[in-house]
């Protein structure tokens, strides 16, 4: 069987984009149906941060670049003087330098109200080293 239907450069076009388009539509709808990453248990320790810390957190929910600014607002507005901040959604992360002296406790808990009441679950705190300020 053969069929005989003109088609154009144009129509080429428009039909790969609806296949990117869909194929894109799939991987959404699949990672609907994803079970969430565990949340690991925080680490319970409550030693000093200091002046200077480089804190680096793992979020579950960042997915664009939209995403990003959602988490960046949220660490300001816990944490008005931290400094560098930075976010990546590819990798599920944000990071920050602390201006204050503060309780790891006291930290994770900030954090984790504030992530929580925008949607997107505080995995895992992750301590760096000092850097001078």
């Amino acid at each position: 069987m053969h069929f005989n239907i003109p088609i154009n450069h144009s129509d080429i076009i428009v039909l790969c984009a609806l296949a990117v388009l869909f194929l894109l539509g799939i991987r959404v709808v699949i990672s609907f149906f994803r079970s969430p990453k565990p949340v690991k248990a925080f680490s319970g320790e409550n030693r000093i941060l200091k002046n200077g810390t480089r804190i680096t957190i793992t979020i579950d929910g960042m997915m664009c670049g939209m995403c990003e600014i959602h988490i960046k607002d949220a660490i300001r507005k816990a944490l008005p003087e931290s400094k560098n901040l930075t976010a990546d959604h590819t990798h599920g992360t944000a990071s920050f330098t602390l201006s204050q002296t503060l309780s790891q406790k006291k930290l994770e808990e900030i954090l984790h109200a504030n992530m929580d009441a925008q949607g997107y679950r505080l995995l895992a705190v992750t301590i760096g080293k000092r850097t001078g300020l």
